[in-house]
């Protein structure tokens, strides 16, 4: 019996080699040289000066008001993601839960946003979007040619469009988590509500949501991860314009780094993302398991 135990704990490693040496070379390495780099003054550019600076990169990203700018951005995503995400995914899911007449079309059409990549559903907002696009000629069509304005040039709605696309896109991602979710409930609980008299809402409010709570949790977690590492949005509509206006940490990180040559910088703000990421993650893990205690 010991040799068929050393036997399969050797071929559960053989096979779990590959994602190793996978998760190696693409994750930690790149991780530890971000970290090496953070520390170091460089311009990027294969036999340059590569000069120690301590937590001098550190200081100048929190000196930069862009950085400051683009954390307030990255803010507001996340606060907008939050909100609007999970429940309007959770009531998309119900209503296709409850597997009304052509309730699988509702839900392709749903999560069609989620199967494209980000970049390209960016370039086709920016294409709805831009001052002679789709959207402005429709205000026109209507007869609401005062409202017309350049929506991704304008500093008063740049940010504010690139929030609503980011929510348009990734609502499909949570409705598919949840209605995978929703299928956990048992139905003896909503026809033992059905009997007692429970309308739906009533049913939605005392069953559905706190059955569903661990599954929103993790929507909650994903969200705040996922809005903090946006790039493809802002990189495909504005770039970070007008005037950086509407950068984010991400877009600062690579343009410090590829664009300005400020490598450094560059790999420090990536750090202070990874920590946002880590820690957002533990205090929202902890609100969580607070409230289920």
């Amino acid at each position: 019996m010991k040799l068929k135990s050393k036997k399969t704990k050797f071929y559960i490693f053989l096979f779990i080699v590959p994602a190793l040496v996978i998760y190696l070379l693409f994750q930690i390495i790149p991780l530890i040289g971000a970290v090496y780099f953070s520390f170091i003054e460089w311009s990027g550019i294969a036999g340059s000066e590569l000069k120690f600076v301590g937590f001098q990169n550190y200081a100048n990203a929190f000196k930069n008001p862009d950085f400051i700018l683009a954390l307030k951005n990255m803010l507001k995503m996340v606060v907008f993601s939050v909100i609007f995400h999970t429940p309007i995914a959770l009531l998309m899911a119900v209503a296709i839960n409850t597997k009304c007449k052509g309730y699988r079309v509702f839900k392709a059409l749903f999560f069609v946003p989620t199967v494209f990549p980000l970049t390209a559903v960016g370039l086709m907002w920016y294409f709805v979007f831009m001052p002679t696009g789709s959207f402005n000629a429709l205000l026109k069509v209507i007869g609401l040619s005062d409202l017309v304005t350049p929506w991704l040039v304008n500093p008063a709605s740049a940010m504010n469009v690139i929030v609503f696309v980011n929510i348009w896109a990734g609502v499909g991602y949570f409705m598919v988590i949840l209605l995978a979710g929703l299928t956990t409930i048992p139905e003896d609980l909503y026809e033992a509500a059905s009997i007692d008299g429970a309308t739906k809402v009533q049913q939605f409010f005392k069953i559905t949501v706190p059955m569903m709570k661990p599954t929103i949790s993790m929507c909650i977690l994903l969200d705040i991860i996922g809005s903090v590492k946006v790039f493809d949005l802002v990189f495909a509509m504005t770039g970070g314009g007008p005037n950086g206006l509407t950068n984010l940490p991400t877009t600062l990180m690579y343009n410090e780094a590829f664009k300005y040559s400020h490598y450094g910088l560059g790999s420090a703000i990536g750090i202070i993302i990874l920590v946002i990421c880590l820690g957002g993650t533990l205090i929202s893990n902890k609100l969580m398991s607070s409230k289920e205690n």
